[in-house]
């Protein structure tokens, strides 16, 4: 990730952006304050195991095509022909995976890391709830907080990529 402070100051602002807005109307509350804390804290463990369980999986098939990182751009663009004898298959539309293919996918989007940040995310509900300090609104206000800052950065990225080339 090339704009990890562009990240960190677009989280800061958008943490702090909804605790103003409550100050300013007079809402601010222990409960509603501790549901956006933990809502928001958890869900961005959530977000930042993600990221690391993807950069792993593009680090570990990137190394797969070392070779193209250390060949010529003339090597790259060569034109190859195509062979005389051509051998057709035929595919199965129905998408029925095999069981190695099930547990690879299944270990993609899985690891153990992010399933104790999915853990974290339910406790601190079930805290929450329990306790009687659960606020919904607080609690939403947390998690739509921190995606909206995702969506922000995305465009950011977007447009970073556009400005460059």
């Amino acid at each position: 990730m090339e704009h990890k402070k562009a990240f960190f100051i677009m989280a800061i602002v958008m943490h702090l952006f909804p605790l103003f807005v409550l100050l300013a109307i007079n809402q601010f509350k222990f409960n509603i304050f501790l549901s956006f804390e933990i809502a928001f804290f958890s869900f961005l463990i959530v977000i930042f195991s993600s990221y690391l369980n993807y950069k792993k999986i593009v680090f570990s098939k990137a190394k797969k095509y070392e070779y193209f990182q250390n060949s010529s751009i003339f090597f790259l663009k060569k034109i190859k022909k195509l062979p005389k004898n051509i051998k057709f298959r035929v595919i199965k539309d129905d998408l029925d995976f095999n069981f190695k293919d099930k547990i690879y996918f299944f270990t993609t989007f899985f690891s153990l890391l992010k399933i104790f940040a999915y853990m974290v995310l339910v406790a601190g509900f079930l805290f929450l709830h329990r306790q009687n300090l659960l606020n919904i609104f607080g609690y939403l206000c947390g998690i739509s907080a921190l995606l909206i800052c995702v969506f922000i950065f995305i465009v950011y990225i977007r447009y970073e990529s556009k400005k460059n080339y």
